[in-house]
């Protein structure tokens, strides 16, 4: 009859096994000891440092530091969710990185087609099942920037 192979530790060859739950639990947290972590290299523990103008004097200027990394800016425009629908919406257009209100633009899609069917089979066969072609409140909509004719979104209404 076979056996079962051996569980695998998940611990590495030469590390200590970590303490059971029962060992863990009974001992106060955190369970590390003081002073096991030495301190980062150039690090002094001292307390507030005195002010420059206490030290120098109110008319001494200081040379700049050479030891700190230069400092940059970077920024970020951040926009929030704009719902786009059948109305014009105010966004920023990625292309030219203009605040814009959108120019619509309506197309015939799956709705208007759907609503043509629909009035054709329902009896309207003389012209009248053409009049969701007609209707922009039954079209996509497509939404462009007035500046670089970029779309900005397309609104579907199926």
């Amino acid at each position: 009859m076979a056996s079962a192979p051996p569980l695998e530790s998940a611990v590495p060859v030469g590390f200590p096994q970590p303490p059971s739950y029962e060992e863990a639990m009974s001992q106060p947290y955190p369970q590390y000891p003081q002073g096991s972590v030495p301190p980062p290299p150039g690090y002094t523990k001292a307390t507030q440092p005195p002010h420059l103008s206490q030290v120098c004097g109110p008319s001494i200027t200081h040379p700049p530091v050479r030891d700190q990394p230069a400092m940059s800016v970077q920024t970020v425009y951040m926009q929030s969710a704009v719902v786009y629908g059948d109305q014009p919406v105010q966004a920023h257009c990625p292309v030219c990185l203009r605040l814009v209100v959108s120019r619509l633009e309506h197309n015939s899609g799956t709705m208007a087609w759907l609503t043509c069917a629909g009035l054709f089979i329902f009896g309207c066969v003389y012209g009248c099942c053409l009049i969701p072609f007609f209707m922009d409140g039954l079209k996509d909509v497509t939404h462009y920037c007035p500046h670089c004719d970029n779309v900005l979104a397309v609104y579907k209404r199926l």
